[in-house]
């Protein structure tokens, strides 16, 4: 729950003071009150994204290396120059 100040009604935010001690410190007037750590726990902010507003993304990997041998590397390349071929062929045709 969020303190106010006595003096001007502004609310106390929590402020370290510098040896580890925290306090809560108006914006306003200048007033301070020492915290305890359940004071400064409560004045945590929590979101909750509402399903409908969340971003579907894609997670990004690194790219194996192949394990090709040079010998299927030539057959790949001779049976890409095949189908090149075939299918040029049948391109024309039509």
């Amino acid at each position: 729950m969020v303190k106010f100040c006595p003096k001007c009604g502004g609310p106390l935010i929590p402020k370290s003071s510098g040896e580890n001690n925290l306090v809560l410190k108006c914006n306003r007037c200048g007033y301070e009150l020492k915290a305890d750590k359940n004071d400064v726990d409560r004045y945590r902010m929590k979101y909750q994204v509402e399903a409908g507003k969340r971003i579907q993304t894609s997670k990004a990997v690194e790219a194996r290396k192949s394990s090709l041998s040079p010998e299927e590397r030539e057959m790949l390349q001779e049976y890409y120059e095949i189908f090149l071929e075939s299918f040029q062929e049948e391109t024309s045709e039509d």
